[in-house]
């Protein structure tokens, strides 16, 4: 009984976080706050700082207010317009503010794919969890069984796409005590992909074993995440697209049979990528299934992988199907530091600022410091071309001149890798005024 007292208590305590995050004292030892600084998120908008005057040290990554408060509202619109439920990605930012603003606008749930991440929801107040992941491993297996114990009232969600996979979840929740079930959904997947079984026979059987251990497992659907189709042709990717969703109704249909007449189980989908193919998707079960996606990147969009994923989407669908138009909420600024050769500049951001995986940097356009926006310098013909930790490298287009000291904005490409390297992000109005301070937890 003092063991369930004190993660009570710990729970309850971490619980009021949301609430006091934006009283939490930063100082400059955060990267992107200037010298001396001890503020909070509360007191920025009051400080008066300007990323364009130069007042926050860069590099620095910022995130834009009016796009970030349009995406939301657009998915939150097309979703209710379709009758999906949205459960948002919430690896992408790990940021509970973000979250908050997400549930605001109608979330059913926020996902995650470890347990560290779900304990981060659960302590700032989520009630409704999706691990998109198998969870294994002694410590994560004792963590999700306290967070069962502790947190009565929260729903929580993981994935199983094997036999082992069940025993271990069910063995692992029974040895650390878990006093409730965990609902689980199957996941179904494709050879050559990730995680999910590879044909309707080893769902079944997945499913079989899952109902042996109802104590522990509550089956409460099925689940696949479609973002691995991959091809230079955009129709042909919508193909592998079409393709899987056929398994994964097929699958569905065949264990329908084990819920309860009245039951409406779960169908869940990625849905980042590939919004025209879910949208043909939904109407095909939704008289089954209730239709969760799980989009992430859409909350703050890219100007680059994303951007191409929507015009893809938006090409696909034009003539039958309104697909949401998300707007690139994010932007890295960088100052010029060193020209020592013709037509080549090196900045002030590298690996350690930036994401890479799915392409470099978008150079947009420069400023000189203290001038307006009425004066930005176009620099669609440039390029970074290489990135060391703390350098880019940026070929400069025909006709295109830059100084020592002149700031430079970029977009950037794959929102997820972006968040991890920012402990802290200004929110920026479009003068560039900072009005918030938002934190991730990664």
């Amino acid at each position: 009984m003092k063991h369930d007292n004190q993660s009570t208590i710990v729970c309850q305590i971490e619980l009021q976080s949301l609430k006091n995050l934006r009283e939490e004292e930063l100082d400059h030892t955060t990267k992107g706050l200037p010298f001396g600084a001890r503020i909070t998120p509360a007191q920025v908008r009051d400080r008066g700082w300007n990323v364009l005057k130069g007042d926050l040290p860069f590099p620095l990554l910022v995130m834009k207010e009016s796009a970030l408060e349009h995406n939301l509202r657009e998915m939150a619109v097309w979703c209710a317009d379709h009758g999906l439920l949205l459960a948002p990605h919430g690896k992408t930012t790990m940021c509970p503010q973000i979250y908050e603003r997400q549930i605001a606008h109608g979330a059913w749930a926020i996902t995650v794919a470890t347990v560290s991440q779900a304990l981060v929801c659960a302590s700032f107040g989520i009630s409704r969890i999706v691990i998109a992941n198998q969870i294994s491993g002694a410590s994560n297996l004792h963590s999700l069984s306290e967070l069962l114990n502790s947190q009565r009232e929260a729903e929580l969600y993981c994935l199983i796409d094997s036999v082992d996979g069940v025993r271990h979840l069910a063995e692992g929740l029974e040895r650390y005590g878990a006093r409730r079930p965990i609902n689980v959904l199957l996941e179904w997947g494709r050879k050559g992909w990730r995680t999910g079984v590879r044909s309707e026979e080893q769902g079944i059987e997945v499913w079989a074993e899952a109902a042996r251990h109802s104590h522990l497992l509550k089956l409460c659907g099925i689940e696949a995440f479609e973002g691995l189709a991959s091809s230079e042709d955009s129709d042909d990717e919508a193909r592998q697209v079409d393709e899987f969703f056929i398994g994964l109704r097929n699958l569905g249909q065949r264990l329908r049979a084990d819920w309860l007449p009245n039951d409406q189980p779960i169908l869940s989908i990625g849905g980042s990528a590939f919004l025209d193919r879910v949208i043909r998707l939904a109407p095909q079960v939704s008289d089954e299934f209730r239709v969760v996606v799980r989009s992430g990147c859409y909350v703050t969009h890219d100007h680059i992988q994303y951007q191409h994923k929507q015009a893809a989407s938006m090409a696909r669908g034009r003539d039958t199907l309104r697909i949401p138009e998300f707007i690139p909420a994010l932007e890295l600024w960088a100052y010029v530091q060193s020209m020592p050769e013709e037509k080549l500049a090196f900045l002030t951001f590298g690996k350690r600022d930036c994401p890479h995986d799915l392409g470099l940097p978008k150079p947009l356009f420069a400023i000189a410091e203290g001038d307006g926006l009425s004066r930005v310098r176009d620099l669609s013909r440039s390029a970074v071309v290489n990135l060391n930790d703390q350098h880019a490298y940026l070929a400069l287009g025909d006709g295109e001149k830059l100084e020592v000291g002149d700031l430079l904005c970029f977009g950037i490409s794959h929102p997820c890798t972006a968040f991890d390297k920012w402990r802290v992000i200004p929110v920026v109005n479009d003068d560039y005024e900072v009005i918030d301070l938002y934190r991730t937890f990664f």
